[in-house]
């Protein structure tokens, strides 16, 4: 027993023990003297003391308190419940019909259970627990029937007191017979179901509950719509890091996005990558300008280059006012430090493969591939550079390493290996 219980049940007892005595204070202080020394042997852990003394108690007042304290007292280590069961039976005989105080049935059922004579305990919860009104003796009632095997029984007790108490571990503990020992499954999903939708304040044991229901169906749908729910109440890494892998397995990028608009603080960089993945230009366009603004990081301005020339690409509206913004936007970033290769030789291909400036088109390919010296996508770059500026022969011995990674699967690849191949043909002929 904690210590502020026992404080409560002393300060109760004295009390009453005062009022009872008032008029025999050798008795009142007798009681008060036993009072004290149980509750000192309690919290010095030794029960069975604790529960002698209750039981004089019990047995010079008659008070229902002391048999209840002394049955909890016995479900303790070291606690001795043969004395205590034969005291609580025939309390309860006493009372018959009449019976209002359910605690000593409680403290009795208890008792039987612990010491395994659950022939004992059944009767007597099915006589004064089972049609309570009391959660207590319910959930008592329901883990007697669960002792007995009796699922069935058990749950229909535990959503009686969910019903009357609205306590949550009530309803998992129903679910968990539901799903593990009767095989309805759907009956449990059901039950969770409607909780969550009466209950706004519903606990997160609740929602991974159902969640891990929904995930041995493989309804991923409803897993993924449980987690977003879960990220819009508590705003957690987990929780979107669950999201994000749900969304990607599922396909479902534009609900991910639908969220992470909605949530776009700390989430930007995955937000815009999935605009791109998705080619909504104007969105990803619109955060790469305020990236930059926030961060003056010049990644984000090559981004923003490279964004509006895969629009007009893709719209086959590659004009000159496309080309000279994308050109602004490029040297702008490559002023501010940009030296990323990926970006190199993007810029690069681009002047070269658009005859915009091939010199220096070729000079940013060769920045690439001091970085990355193998990479058959800048050695490309710069064999279709070389054959813009004429030099088919270095041209071609580029190309020759290009198309023994590659092959020549891709398009643009076969395109510019078949071009450089002419040259060099051309050249032979003259």
């Amino acid at each position: 027993m904690s210590r502020n219980s026992l404080s409560l049940l002393l300060s109760g007892l004295l009390l009453s023990a005062t009022l009872l005595w008032a008029e025999d204070p050798a008795l009142g202080a007798k009681e008060d003297r036993l009072i004290v020394e149980a509750i000192y042997q309690d919290e010095q852990h030794n029960f069975a003391g604790a529960e002698a003394l209750f039981l004089k108690l019990y047995a010079l007042t008659k008070k229902t308190d002391y048999l209840v304290q002394a049955a909890k007292e016995a479900m303790l280590p070291g606690g001795q419940p043969e004395k205590v069961a034969p005291l609580l039976e025939k309390w309860i005989e006493r009372h018959g019909e009449k019976l209002k105080d359910h605690r000593p049935v409680r403290m009795l059922v208890a008792l039987y259970a612990k010491e395994k004579a659950l022939e004992k305990a059944e009767p007597l919860a099915d006589r004064w627990l089972v049609e309570s009104e009391d959660p207590a003796d319910l959930k008592l009632a329901a883990t007697l029937k669960i002792d007995l095997g009796k699922y069935a029984e058990a749950v229909k007790l535990l959503q009686k007191a969910y019903a009357r108490s609205e306590d949550e571990r009530l309803l998992l503990q129903a679910v968990v017979l539901l799903d593990e020992k009767l095989h309805k499954r759907d009956e449990a999903i059901r039950l969770l179901e409607t909780h969550l939708r009466l209950k706004s304040d519903a606990s997160i044991a609740v929602y991974f509950k159902l969640i891990e229901l929904y995930a041995k169906e493989n309804r991923l749908d409803k897993v993924l719509e449980l987690y977003k729910k879960l990220y819009e109440k508590y705003p957690q890494q987990y929780f979107l890091q669950k999201i994000v892998k749900l969304s990607l397995y599922t396909h479902d990028l534009d609900g991910l996005i639908a969220l992470l608009e909605k949530h776009s603080r700390g989430n930007e960089e995955l937000l815009y990558r999935l605009y791109k993945e998705k080619k909504r230009y104007d969105k990803a366009i619109a955060l790469a300008h305020k990236r930059y603004l926030e961060t003056g990081k010049p990644k984000w301005l090559a981004e923003e280059a490279i964004l509006g020339y895969e629009k007009a690409k893709e719209e086959k509206k590659i004009t000159p006012k496309v080309l000279k913004r994308f050109r602004k936007l490029f040297d702008e970033a490559l002023k501010k430090g940009l030296d990323d290769s990926l970006y190199l030789n993007y810029y690069g291909y681009t002047l070269i493969d658009h005859d915009l400036d091939v010199k220096r088109g070729v000079d940013l390919v060769r920045r690439a591939l001091q970085q990355q010296p193998d990479n058959s996508y800048y050695l490309d770059s710069l064999a279709w550079g070389l054959y813009k500026l004429g030099e088919c022969a270095k041209a071609y011995k580029v190309m020759e390493k290009v198309i023994a990674d590659q092959g020549l699967n891709e398009p643009e690849i076969k395109m510019h290996w078949e071009s450089i191949q002419k040259c060099m043909e051309q050249d032979k002929a003259f």
